[in-house]
């Protein structure tokens, strides 16, 4: 069967001249590459050193007149079992481990970020923290979830990217979508800047609508800086560079209190979101002087604002559908506040314990979704179906693992976990009794975000976006609220609700993920890939998607 006749088989230009046997120890080298490479951190310059093997491995070779040609491992299905790359279980175990690590330090580092100022706002006054809440909850909802939302499709593109060996797409993908994320933003940037108009619908207190918007004005100056680190940090991650944001958070986070304790004592209330729009903007430069100085511009071709503006229909394709994902969870949980502030002061004084528990233990398995997510990604950049088959099956081991022994630690700790929130016993008796629901709700969530991030890495968000939509709102929350109301079951019933929705989620993507069409992932993954595409590099010259010389087919204007 020829190339033309079916797609998997490669076609002629993309594969460089050799012979099956060269073709297929590059593959094995590319796959040991991508096993060894985030096990271990190093050096700067032994970092370098492994990105470059990592380059060699995917068999970029120079032909005698000196133009790049590269050889697309993407699926060749000429390969029997023999041939197919190996990894190791006990490879992709270290590699993942040793990913989640810096991760889940980032991700608890940006939620510590986002609470302490209510912390020392409390002592101002109720009104004062009420309003920051007010102006925190309507933030992450209209723009931190649309952000993290729209910005997981950088988990499909830059990431297969990087495994296929295009490492200018990297970084022009990074800036289409800061480019899209940022214009898509005006109209939420709008919305926050009048807000006391739109939030006079829910909240009457006049003056409460005035601080709260008083302080989204001042984040509309710090969110396009939350937005590039957003990106940057993917555009990291998507190289296996994990540990350049934990470095920055470690940084910022101390910043942020020393801001928040200078600013809200010298201007009171205003001084918190000031605080928060400065470090937002830290987050980003300190993220930007990482890769100009210590690593990443491997990836970078240079900035191109003509092409951050073109074809974010693909884009869109895949952000969309990733916004509805993390919109969809977002939203179930705030009215899931809502109806606990209906059962009674100590039920929302409970609920607000639980929350904050589970968000807590959230980020460990959010952070190791999101190193599977990536190194699945890459795999399938790099065509190895091996190798992303024994990756899925790690994470959901992984998934069992880390699900337990959250399940557990909630189980055992209740108590001392709770007091670290309230004294109150009547609150602490709700809390208490809720927790071990708690518990088991984490361990169905582990499994829901691992698959989830399988889902994102095989380009699949359109999918996890309808499941989202029908498990959350079909089942976990009209069940929440029967329970909770009809059935009198109070706070224990509204996550009873809300755990069987996720469970049904859980189970939902995982019988996807164990059901993928792989050939036809990998077709998809290269179409992508295989898109005409000429990016702007550092001597004003262009490389085209097939990896050669193509400074004329810019000066044409093609």
């Amino acid at each position: 069967m020829s190339w033309k006749e079916n797609p998997l088989i490669q076609s002629p230009k993309s594969v460089t001249m050799g012979t099956r046997r060269n073709s297929t120890s590059s593959l094995n080298a590319n796959t040991q590459l991508l096993s060894e490479e985030s096990t271990y951190y190093g050096s700067v310059r032994s970092s370098r050193g492994r990105r470059s093997r990592f380059q060699r491995g995917l068999g970029v070779i120079e032909d005698e007149n000196d133009d790049q040609i590269s050889y697309d491992a993407s699926i060749d299905t000429e390969l029997n079992d023999e041939d197919e790359p190996k990894v190791t279980v006990e490879a992709e175990m270290k590699a993942i481990v040793a990913s989640s690590i810096p991760l889940s330090l980032t991700f608890f580092f940006e939620y510590l970020l986002a609470v302490n100022s209510l912390f020392l706002i409390g002592r101002l006054g109720s009104d004062e923290l009420a309003a920051a809440s007010l102006a925190v909850m309507t933030f992450n909802v209209t723009g931190m979830a649309v952000f993290e939302g729209m910005s997981t499709c950088l988990d499909t593109f830059c990431s297969q990217a990087f495994g296929a060996g295009k490492y200018n797409r990297v970084g022009m993908y990074f800036q289409r979508c800061t480019a899209m994320i940022t214009c898509i933003s005006i109209p939420i940037f709008a919305l926050w800047y009048w807000s006391a108009f739109f939030l006079n619908y829910i909240i009457p207190e006049t003056h409460l609508l005035v601080m709260t918007q008083q302080y989204l004005r001042i984040l509309v100056v710090g969110a396009p800086g939350l937005i590039l680190f957003e990106t940057g940090k993917r555009y990291l991650q998507s190289q296996k560079i994990f540990h350049a944001s934990t470095y920055v958070l470690f940084f910022c986070l101390p910043f942020n209190i020393v801001l928040n304790y200078t600013l809200i004592g010298w201007l009171g209330f205003v001084g918190a979101p000031i605080a928060i729009t400065i470090t937002y903007w830290t987050m980003a430069l300190l993220l930007l002087l990482y890769v100009v100085l210590i690593d990443g511009r491997e990836c970078w071709p240079g900035f191109s604002l003509s092409k951050a503006f073109k074809k974010w229909g693909p884009m869109l394709n895949l952000a969309v559908p990733g916004l509805v994902m993390i919109e969809s969870e977002y939203l179930s949980f705030e009215i899931l506040t809502v109806f606990a502030a209906h059962l009674g002061t100590e039920s929302l004084a409970a609920q607000a314990i639980v929350s904050n528990i589970g968000s807590l233990t959230y980020q460990l398995p959010f952070a190791v979704g999101c190193a599977i997510s990536t190194r699945v990604a890459i795999y399938i950049g790099s065509g190895s179906i091996h190798s992303s088959k024994v990756a899925v099956r790690i994470s959901f081991l992984v998934a069992a693992i880390v699900g337990t022994a959250t399940c557990l630690i909630i189980i055992i700790f209740r108590r001392q976990f709770s007091l670290l929130f309230s004294s109150d016993e009547d609150v602490l008796a709700i809390a208490i009794k809720t927790m071990p629901i708690i518990a088991v709700n984490q361990l169905a969530d582990t499994v829901n975000i691992i698959a989830a991030g399988i889902l994102r890495s095989q380009g699949r968000q359109k999918v996890a976006s309808y499941f989202n939509l029908a498990c959350y709102y079909i089942v976990a929350l009209p069940l929440a609220y029967l329970l909770a109301f009809e059935l009198g079951l109070g706070l224990s019933g509204l996550w009873l609700g809300l755990g069987a929705g996720i469970s049904l989620l859980a189970l939902s993507e995982s019988v996807m993920v164990v059901r993928s069409n792989w050939p036809q992932i990998m077709r998809e993954a290269r179409e992508r890939e295989d898109e005409p595409e000429e990016v702007i590099i550092d001597d004003e010259s262009t490389i085209a998607s097939d990896g050669s010389a193509a400074s004329s087919l810019y000066e044409e204007g093609i």
